[in-house]
């Protein structure tokens, strides 16, 4: 009996077949946040991608703690969710794992609360993946290269930052 096959795509593109039943569920939260009209991005691959802040809340956690939390670890900022602004579904190859997994992307507003950028939060993994966050304008996030399997995502939140940055 043949299993239900579903397409899995790496963080380069590659497009790879995997069984469905084999799965991992997961749940993201990224946050987009403007100040003084710039967005705050987090380097990855060595400034080859890019992704808002943001990351896998873990099981048993409160994903709006997850999202501050995972802001915190990769930016140094401590933040306060807003609304959301979209929910996405993303079917990758998790590089950390080697295993497909089967996500939802939530993506809020949020604002900085306090701290200040550094990399000091960062896990093993992200130490050798991500830089340090940066501010920079939404020209400069049209330009930039985002992970492959969000760029549905990107695409909205690129939507969003113009249609609300240019009424602030």
């Amino acid at each position: 009996m043949d299993e239900m096959l579903v397409t899995a795509t790496t963080v380069d593109g590659q497009e790879i077949k995997v069984v469905r039943k084999n799965l991992e569920k997961g749940v993201h939260c990224y946050a987009v946040i403007v100040r003084n009209g710039k967005v705050l991005i987090v380097p990855q691959w060595k400034e080859d991608g890019f992704i808002f802040p943001g990351g896998s809340v873990e099981l048993g956690e409160n994903h709006l703690d997850g999202l501050v939390r995972e802001v915190k670890e990769e930016t140094g900022y401590e933040c306060k969710p807003g609304r959301v602004i979209d929910v996405f579904t993303s079917i990758y190859m998790n590089f950390k794992t080697g295993k497909a997994q089967h996500s939802i992307l939530i993506y809020y507003t949020a604002d900085i609360i306090k701290g200040h950028r550094t990399t000091e939060g960062f896990d093993e993994y992200e130490k050798h993946y991500a830089g340090k966050a940066r501010w920079v304008t939404l020209d400069e996030v049209k330009e930039m290269r985002f992970t492959s399997n969000i760029q549905q995502p990107i695409r909205a939140m690129i939507r969003y930052l113009e249609e609300n940055m240019a009424a602030k």
